[in-house]
């Protein structure tokens, strides 16, 4: 609608500047055939078909790379919000991450690790949570026995609570198991540090009032991540993980992937927080992420890249996925973030051509419009014909067209 408005507004200036020199030379008495071929002239110079095809070329070709790089792109123009981007946001799990949590060791307090381990898959048994799905699933391969839950709850940014008999299982952060009153050892507190800084997500399991252990969970960072990382850092462009995870875990994990920033703990508002002092400095956002994003965050960035789910290594026959979760989300099928790289290089390359065409247009028009509206008239250069102007039209075009293609 804003393209379709700017196009609208041109072509009315186009009719008033025509309008404008015909009324002009009538006035001043001029031949009737001369006033109307100042009129078509100006009319057919300042129309704004360079201005129009100088942007719809590179977008469509632009487009045309992305696709052959198995680059969706929602709209065209995200080619332009692309170049403009310069903070990549990326989410942990999957992304930084190879994606598949694993639970790395157990330490129980006053109960077995079996125990620890089947109490924390009972509550986790419905989670939809990556970390709460690796207990369950640890729990299932080690042929624990599960108690049934009567009510579950799973609490964004804490973790989950379930009713098992007369007792209540909570699964998740200390920071949520300290708000509920839950009593955890010292020692409890002062393994969870050390795992913390070693980069493993810890989660704390609590039957009752009483912590019954720490599950202490990892998930391998991803080699190709890490190289598409130095790669897009040397296209300037930060990169900034916002997570839920522990404050130290991030910390951890950013370094050792050597992000720019880490910033750990954060809730949904602590995430638009961040985003909004990124903002307030004068950057260019991109959120990437594997899963459905919220779409608070959405309307928060610049742009949202999707990585597509990655092939289990044991299908080779799956098809890649050919729609993202987040409808305006730009969406590498690929699934790797090293794609970003390659789409950065074509929306900065789409910018360029498009700059280039503006120049182009706007160039012709000033040297155009003052031979069409006969403003050397005075001065014994004639009015450059109606045919003159439609060929200097044509020439600009196709000035923009080789640019385009180039």
């Amino acid at each position: 609608m804003k393209k379709n408005r700017t196009s609208l507004y041109l072509l009315l200036i186009a009719i008033a500047l025509a309008v404008g020199i015909g009324a002009y030379w009538y006035t001043a008495g001029l031949d009737a055939i001369l006033v109307l071929n100042a009129a078509a002239a100006t009319f057919i110079t300042a129309l704004p078909l360079p201005y129009m095809l100088g942007k719809i070329l590179p977008y469509t070709r632009g487009a045309r790379q992305a696709r052959k790089n198995d680059i969706q792109l929602a709209s065209n123009s995200q080619l332009a919000e692309i170049d403009n981007i310069d903070t990549l946001i990326l989410a942990r799990h999957g992304v930084i991450t190879e994606g598949h949590p694993y639970v790395a060791s157990l330490y129980p307090a006053g109960v077995s690790q079996s125990t620890l381990l089947s109490l924390a898959a009972s509550a986790e048994k419905q989670a939809t949570h990556p970390l709460g799905r690796a207990i369950y699933e640890t729990a299932s391969q080690r042929n624990l026995q599960l108690m049934e839950a009567s009510t579950f709850t799973e609490i964004p940014g804490c973790g989950v609570e379930a009713i098992v008999g007369r007792n209540s299982l909570r699964v998740g952060s200390l920071a949520w198991m300290k708000r509920e009153g839950i009593e955890i050892s010292a020692e409890l507190i002062t393994k969870n540090d050390q795992l913390a800084q070693r980069g493993h997500s810890t989660v704390f399991v609590a039957n009752g009032k009483y912590c019954r252990g720490i599950i202490a969970i990892d998930d391998a960072l991803s080699t190709d991540t890490l190289r598409a990382i130095r790669k897009i850092q040397r296209q300037k462009v930060q990169m900034v993980m916002l997570t839920r995870e522990n404050k130290r875990t991030a910390a951890a994990i950013g370094k050792e992937a050597g992000l720019n920033a880490a910033h750990g703990q954060l809730t949904t508002e602590g995430k638009l927080r961040e985003i909004q002092l990124l903002k307030a400095r004068g950057t260019g956002i991109a959120l990437v992420d594997r899963e459905k994003i919220e779409d608070r965050l959405i309307k928060s960035v610049d742009a949202v890249i999707e990585l597509a789910p990655l092939k289990e290594d044991n299908d080779e026959a799956q098809p890649l996925p050919t729609q993202p979760q987040n409808p305006q989300a730009i969406f590498l099928q690929s699934g790797m973030l090293w794609d970003f790289a390659t789409l950065k290089e074509i929306g900065q390359q789409t910018a360029a051509r498009i700059k280039l065409n503006k120049l182009i247009a706007l160039l012709s028009f000033l040297l155009i419009l003052p031979l069409a509206a006969g403003a050397l008239y005075a001065f014994g250069v004639p009015f450059l014909p109606a045919w003159g102007a439609l060929a200097g039209q044509g020439a600009t075009l196709l000035l923009i067209i080789l640019n385009s293609l180039r």
